[in-house]
C-alpha cells in the first residue's frame, strides 16, 4: 500500500463562539474543498480500498493507519482520530499512528492530547524526528515555549550532523506551511 503523508490545512480560523462539532465540521468541509480535485480522487479512492481491506481484515492495523492518513489529508480530523486510535488497539506501538493521531488532533485544537501522543511516540521509538517535531508544535500552542524549542533541537538532533541544513529548512518548512501565522509572532 502507498502511504500518503501531507495532511491538508485549512488557513481560516473558526469563531470562537461556534459549537466545537460545527466548528470541526465547518473546518473539515473547507480542508477538503481546498484539496486538488484529483488528489481528493486518490484520498477517497484510497478510504474506499481501506474499507474493502478492512471488511477483510478487520484486525491489520496497518490497514487502520492508511485510512486515518487518507481521512485526515481530506481533512475528516475526528474520522482520521478514530481509525488511528482503532490503530493502535490493534498495535499499540505504532509509532506513525500516534504520532500523526498528534498531528489530527493538532488540527483540531487537541494541543494536551497531542503532546500526550508525541509522548508516548517517543516512548515507543525515541528517535523519531516527526515525534519530536509535533511535540514542539503542541507545546508552542500551549505556549510552553522553552519546551518547544527543546523538542525541535531534539528534532534536529535526531538527524546526522551532514543532514542538519536539510532538516532545519524542512522543520521551517512544515511549522510554516501548517501555521502561516507563526513568522508574525513571537
Amino acid at each position: 500500500m502507498c502511504t500518503i503523508r501531507s495532511f491538508q490545512l485549512s488557513h481560516t480560523r473558526p469563531d470562537s463562539h461556534q459549537s466545537g462539532s460545527s466548528v470541526r465540521k465547518q473546518l473539515s468541509q473547507r480542508c477538503a474543498a481546498s484539496v486538488d480535485p484529483v488528489r481528493r480522487r486518490e484520498y477517497e479512492a484510497a478510504i474506499a480500498h481501506c474499507d474493502q481491506m478492512i471488511a477483510r481484515q478487520p484486525g491489520n492495523a496497518e490497514i487502520w493507519y492508511e485510512r486515518g492518513e487518507a481521512q485526515a489529508n481530506l481533512g475528516f480530523y475526528a474520522e482520521a482520530i478514530a481509525s488511528f486510535n482503532q490503530a493502535l488497539v490493534l498495535k499499540p506501538d505504532h509509532t506513525e499512528a500516534l504520532v500523526f493521531r498528534a498531528v489530527a488532533l493538532i488540527h483540531l485544537s487537541g494541543y494536551e492530547e497531542a503532546l500526550l501522543s508525541c509522548n508516548m511516540a517517543l516512548a515507543v521509538h525515541p528517535y523519531h524526528s516527526e515525534a519530536w517535531l509535533y511535540r514542539g508544535v503542541a507545546l508552542r500552542y500551549l505556549k510552553r515555549y522553552k519546551e518547544a524549542y527543546a523538542s525541535y533541537d531534539s528534532a534536529l538532533g535526531v538527524r546526522s550532523s551532514s543532514d542538519w541544513r536539510s532538516m532545519m529548512a524542512e522543520v521551517k518548512a512544515r511549522v510554516l506551511a501548517y501555521f502561516p501565522r507563526w513568522h508574525r509572532q513571537s
